[in-house]
């Protein structure tokens, strides 16, 4: 009579499983009639437009170790760019595009010097709601 106990025991748990796995194979189980469709998915266009991921006509321009800071004013002037804020003293600059040139053509320009070791959009950030 002790093993009745134990068989009840083991009954409740098998039953608890077996409906358990019916579950998660109830839910994750596809509809026979629409098994070999494929579900097309739309990408719906926000209403409003996005700003753009960084500021137009602002970039980033770090300059390697020991470039004089007559070099950086001459590429600076080359490049016909003007200093915002100077971020690290001498190495690290928030530059303005005087002209029309786009950020991304002024990035190619700067990062074929050897004397910038990189230059970046001056990208915004949002915290998250």
């Amino acid at each position: 009579m002790t093993c009745l106990p134990a068989l009840s025991h083991r009954m409740t748990q098998l039953v608890t499983i077996m409906m358990g796995v019916s579950a998660i194979w109830f839910f994750t189980s596809c509809d026979a009639r629409n098994q070999n469709t494929t579900t097309t998915h739309t990408f719906e266009r926000p209403m409003k437009s996005s700003p753009p991921r960084f500021v137009p006509y602002e970039v980033l321009v770090k300059f390697k170790d020991g470039i004089s800071q007559e070099r950086i004013a001459s590429i600076m002037k080359d490049n016909r760019i003007d200093v915002i804020a100077e971020i690290q003293r001498g190495r690290l600059y928030h530059v303005r595009i005087l002209d029309d040139r786009s950020v991304e053509s002024l990035i190619t320009q700067l990062t074929s010097y050897q004397e910038i070791e990189y230059a970046e959009p001056n990208y915004r950030y949002e915290m998250q709601k």
